[in-house]
């Protein structure tokens, strides 16, 4: 939350700076956005020995590398009084492949490896969704400038699979939410006649929770066998290129990177018997990218 609040005093400096009227440049009053591409995620998160970060400092981490989907997203802005705007979105990917590793430890600083193994996950998806609030600052057929905030979500389900054979009955999960406040300054610039750059960053404020299944082993309980809270902070960068082929129709293709995290957290292990055992959840970290092609339908009525 001290992120969000540094981020205030930026956000109302730009209210106060003069400004074009709305809906005679660049941002147009309705701007709907379809687009798709390919994805790539990266996820993990360890645990300690206990509660204190101790016994050792890590016990268990597990990693998703390379899970890969096409992403699918739509997304919505609208004029809705002089210059507030209104904007929303969804995005979801179905996940193809990945890999994953499992590694617990004895001794601290990931020394004296009592168990590696490496899986896969070929199923899941990552999905996405917000709403929020803009205001325009700047606005002409050169140039645009929009902050605003809102409420998002985000979401994993991932899995560990056995693709070689060994573990044919494998069927782990391990499902995310991050979900909070967000902060978002869009900006657009003319390149050359029909041609225009869009960059967006976006950062999130995050309560983060997650439940998992260890679905092979007959000590814990299922379908919970485990569950994570924690709070964190995700940032998400974009850059775009659109091109009108009509007045209201126009094509994009755009990039995006996002890197998420959390602070140290609580991980409970529930176990067959109806015992629950509490250890610190050392964090968790998500980062990946995804291209984009779509189009952009526009409307100034």
């Amino acid at each position: 939350m001290r992120r969000l609040i540094k981020l205030c005093p930026f956000i109302l400096l730009m209210l106060c700076i003069a400004r074009t009227g709305y809906g005679q440049g660049i941002e147009r009053k309705i701007q709907l956005s379809l687009s798709a591409g390919p994805q790539q995620d990266n996820l993990h998160w360890s645990i300690a020995g206990n509660t204190n970060g101790q016994s050792p400092n890590v016990l268990s981490e597990l990693k998703w590398q390379n899970v890969k989907g096409t992403n699918y997203a739509a997304g919505l802005q609208a004029n809705v009084w002089h210059n507030i705007i209104v904007l929303g979105g969804y995005n979801r990917t179905a996940v193809k492949s990945g890999s994953v590793s499992d590694i617990d430890y004895s001794a601290d600083n990931r020394s004296q490896p009592t168990y590696n193994q490496n899986y896969s996950d070929n199923m899941g998806y990552t999905s996405a969704w917000y709403a929020g609030a803009g205001y325009v600052v700047f606005n002409n057929d050169r140039f645009s400038l929009v902050p605003s905030a809102g409420y998002a979500n985000n979401t994993q389900s991932l899995y560990i699979t056995d693709a070689a054979g060994r573990f044919p009955d494998l069927n782990s999960f391990y499902n995310t939410q991050w979900k909070g406040a967000f902060i978002k300054v869009k900006s657009s610039v003319k390149i050359w006649r029909e041609l225009k750059a869009i960059a967006d960053v976006t950062y999130n404020q995050v309560n983060y929770s997650a439940q998992g299944n260890w679905n092979l082993i007959n000590e814990f309980m299922h379908p919970v066998s485990y569950s994570h809270v924690a709070q964190g902070y995700g940032i998400n960068v974009n850059g775009s290129l659109v091109y009108n082929i009509t007045p209201n129709v126009g094509i994009s293709i755009g990039y995006t990177y996002f890197n998420w995290q959390t602070g140290n957290g609580t991980d409970q292990l529930y176990l067959s018997s109806g015992q629950v055992d509490k250890t610190q959840l050392n964090g968790v970290y998500r980062n990946g990218h995804f291209f984009s092609g779509g189009i952009i339908l526009s409307l100034d009525k």
